[in-house]
């Protein structure tokens, strides 16, 4: 079955909060992507690790049960990307081996996630071949930069490509493709259509399942997005706009939605921002709508997202609190029937909303395309 969505997510509780709090419907349109998150130096260092016999095992089980609590006899894909490709847990065992071994123990449908850049890795790559698959498993490959800049040569990306699919021993039709652009504050729109047309000829000789286009147009830092302290700015959702360019020229393309929802992928994970802004990221039809306060050492410090929340329900760009959990909170806000939270609330907020505003937006957009199809056939 192909996905309607893929949000791409690290596995904090930000995110798991925001998915808790999905609405049921919303949350079976979506294949997630978790991304488990390194365990650096300064979650070892957490009490609760620092007298473990096995710490990094300790910390895997941790993500393990978060990512169950939302998606317990649900399918989903994890991937380590953030980590080292050859990390192991005390004993020797790798991670991939141990977190999908956890997952499967808590009743998780986990689908293994390949990045193709880390494949030369030995240890990495016994991992996935060590797995033991279900007959109902997808493989996705994760393709990033190097592999795109291989696209130069589709011979060669074709013959890494197959000997990805055929070591792990899944069938080609099992087999999805996600094109990762990341960051792409800096691209334009052509340039991700391009890029994607480009892999799409060349994955036209392969009965691969279904791909992914994925990328994040929000700024690592909210400055980027609103110049102006105390305003807000509207911010272009580049990869919606250029996978419905795609899909709406080609509507039999079996080519599916991806984000990093209101995160930005390159954020620094451990980076105390003592002088971090309130903002909130509020995503609308091909953009998002960003209102950025102030310094949270500064007046009113996190009181001020009560403000924010009541500039955000006063615009025109509100949903109304019955669109998702996200707006009821920010409703709630505005009106002082709630805390005003911390950055990880808004997370919460911002990221709940997103999922359910994309969710109505690709469905939407995807039965314009099959009605103008419909009707142009018809015509002829």
């Amino acid at each position: 079955m192909l996905p309607e969505y893929v949000p791409i997510l690290k596995t904090k509780k930000g995110e798991i909060d925001a998915l808790s709090k999905l609405d049921t419907i919303k949350a079976n349109r979506i294949l997630p992507v978790f991304e488990l998150p390194a365990f650096s130096r300064s979650i070892r260092e957490a009490k609760r690790f620092q007298h473990q016999v096995s710490p990094t095992a300790a910390y895997l089980n941790e993500l393990a049960e978060m990512i169950s609590s939302v998606r317990r006899k649900k399918r989903c894909f994890v991937d380590i990307r953030a980590w080292a490709p050859n990390t192991t847990i005390e004993n020797g065992e790798h991670i991939i081996n141990y977190t999908y071994n956890r997952l499967a123990h808590l009743e998780v449908k986990v689908d293994p996630i390949i990045n193709y850049d880390f494949w030369d890795d030995p240890e990495y790559r016994q991992a996935f071949l060590s797995l033991t698959l279900s007959n109902d498993s997808m493989l996705c490959i994760r393709l990033e930069s190097d592999a795109l800049e291989d696209m130069d040569d589709p011979a060669y990306f074709l013959d890494r490509l197959e000997d990805i699919i055929y070591s792990v021993g899944v069938a080609v039709e099992k087999c999805s493709v996600l094109i990762d652009f990341r960051d792409v504050t800096r691209s334009s729109v052509v340039d991700i259509q391009e890029s994607v047309e480009k892999v799409l000829e060349v994955l036209a000789r392969l009965s691969i399942s279904y791909v992914v286009m994925a990328g994040c147009s929000l700024s690592p830092n909210v400055a980027n997005s609103v110049a102006e302290i105390n305003s807000s700015g509207i911010v272009l959702r580049k990869e919606m706009i250029a996978w419905k360019a795609i899909k709406g020229a080609k509507p039999g393309l079996r080519l599916v939605f991806g984000d990093y929802g209101i995160r930005n992928p390159n954020v620094e994970e451990d980076i105390i921002a003592p002088h971090a802004n309130g903002k909130i990221r509020y995503t609308i039809s091909n953009k998002y709508f960003v209102i950025r306060g102030h310094s949270i050492q500064y007046f009113d410090k996190g009181k001020q997202c009560h403000r924010l929340a009541k500039e955000l329900v006063e615009s025109p760009h509100y949903m109304e609190e019955n669109f998702s959990w996200g707006d009821e909170y920010i409703k709630k806000c505005s009106n002082f029937e709630v805390g005003p939270g911390n950055s990880t609330t808004w997370i919460s907020v911002d990221t709940n909303h997103h999922i359910t505003s994309v969710v109505n937006e690709v469905v939407e957009f995807l039965l314009h395309v099959s009605s103008i199809s419909t009707f142009s056939e018809s015509s002829t």
